[in-house]
């Protein structure tokens, strides 16, 4: 990652393999850190230092080491410590089996509940990660008022229903966490649950206390929004195991845009045009990646998407996908004049998932998740059914699953299909990862 910000500086190659050492060497002290209440212990900080410093010597001949990502450490075996994280006795067993899928498509209650729905309901009792089920996992972020809006009868999103639906599962039964659209993708990513900030999208760009620790399972205590650099994401877990994420976010023309420490975000930011949000790009919130340069490499703009997709090795292992603000259900107009809404969202789709589906990557064991948070003009502070629809190569296609599942299930389902020890709260959570690689 910070090789390329050094293209334009002239290093040997044994100067460029020192830095990217460094790098990486870095961000291992920081999942250490991060996972020393698990269990990580001074050997296994050695061996992974050691993995390091394996696939960070350089090559004899400059051909043979043309990109940065020829100098992130390899990935472990399949079946083993996939994401250069210590294997601990807090990883959970199940894997998603689910008895609620039905073959019926005519589910279009609104669900709203007035409950909480941690999704926290399975029990942990093994000691291994997963092993890797798919090649490459797409998360298109969006939000509605309702289960209704979405997918009912009447919905305006014509390609989300009479199209995108067929080829899929549709998991009736997914829920928010609540009150707000930020807390949902704080949690699709690192598994962290909502605090006094988060439910408020956090309308100041507040870091945590200098003195905030995790606590046993992993949650950070007290008000703030920018997580201290001991919090970890799937981003994290990714790059640990060797290779690459990306977030995709509409009007974005810099990478990384974020406000600065402590301020209000309210204004357009430099680098990002009106339409960009920043509630919809959770990997500014968190230090792990803004400190290491994660997020100044890998957060991106939407226009990047197309060229990555052309071949399965520019394609990342994990890719988030936002649209824009005028994409809100609130929104009346956007600024060009293409639908605004839902109806918004539904263009989004109509313009990417088909790439996202003729793509080499996708086609390599893909998974394609589309996914709802709560819209912000929604009243009240309580979860609200809104449905997500999973689609790859071999789901079971037009069928219909109304098992509960919410946003930690999310990032449980991805550290499943790509073999990583679940975070925080996805620990406990249902995981849809089975229904999504299931046979036709």
């Amino acid at each position: 990652m910070i090789i390329r910000r050094l293209r334009n500086i002239r290093l040997t190659w044994t100067q460029v393999a020192i830095v990217a050492a460094a790098s990486a060497l870095a961000t291992a002290v920081i999942i250490a850190m991060a996972t020393k209440g698990n269990g990580l212990s001074y050997s296994e900080l050695a061996a992974l230092r050691q993995r390091v410093a394996v696939h960070t010597t350089p090559s004899s001949t400059p051909a043979a080491s043309t990109t940065a990502a020829s100098t992130q450490a390899a990935p472990a075996a399949a079946g083993g410590d996939s994401a250069g994280l210590p294997l601990t006795s807090s990883a959970p067993a199940d894997t998603g089996a689910d008895a609620g899928t039905t073959t019926t498509d005519g589910d279009t209650g609104d669900g709203n509940t007035t409950g909480s729905d941690t999704g926290t309901t399975q029990s942990s009792s093994t000691s291994t990660a997963p092993t890797a089920t798919a090649g490459h996992v797409f998360e298109i972020a969006l939000t509605t008022t309702s289960y209704r809006a979405a997918f009912g009868a009447g919905s305006v999103a014509h390609y989300l229903n009479r199209k995108l639906r067929r080829k899929g599962v549709l998991l009736s039964g997914y829920r928010t966490l609540g009150g707000s659209e930020l807390p949902d993708y704080l949690a699709m990513v690192s598994g962290q649950a909502p605090n006094s900030d988060s439910r408020t999208d956090c309308a100041i760009y507040a870091e945590f206390s200098g003195s905030a620790t995790a606590s046993s399972d992993g949650q950070v205590p007290g008000p703030g929004c920018v997580y201290p650099d001991t919090v970890l994401t799937v981003a994290d877990q990714v790059t640990a195991s060797g290779k690459e994420w990306k977030a995709y976010l509409a009007d974005m023309d810099s990478t990384c845009v974020h406000p600065n420490s402590n301020v209000a975000d309210d204004a357009t930011l430099a680098g990002a045009g009106s339409e960009y949000d920043t509630r919809h790009n959770p990997f500014i919130y968190f230090h792990s990646l803004l400190d290491l340069g994660g997020c100044s490499s890998n957060d991106e703009g939407l226009q990047s998407l197309s060229k990555d997709l052309r071949q399965a090795k520019r394609t990342p292992t994990y890719a988030f996908i936002a649209p824009g603000l005028c994409d809100e259900p609130s929104a009346g107009s956007c600024p060009d004049g293409t639908p605004a809404g839902l109806a918004g969202e539904d263009a989004f789709l109509k313009r990417w998932v088909p790439t996202i589906l003729a793509s080499p990557a996708y086609k390599q064991n893909g998974v394609l998740m589309i996914v709802f948070a709560r819209a912000p003009t929604v009243s009240g502070s309580h979860p609200v059914r809104t449905g997500a629809l999973i689609v790859s190569p071999t789901v079971k296609k037009k069928s219909t699953v109304s098992t509960s599942y919410n946003p930690y299930s999310v990032l449980r389902s991805v550290e499943d299909l790509l073999g990583y020890t679940p975070l925080v709260h996805a620990k406990k959570a249902k995981s849809f990862a089975s229904l999504a690689v299931a046979a036709s």
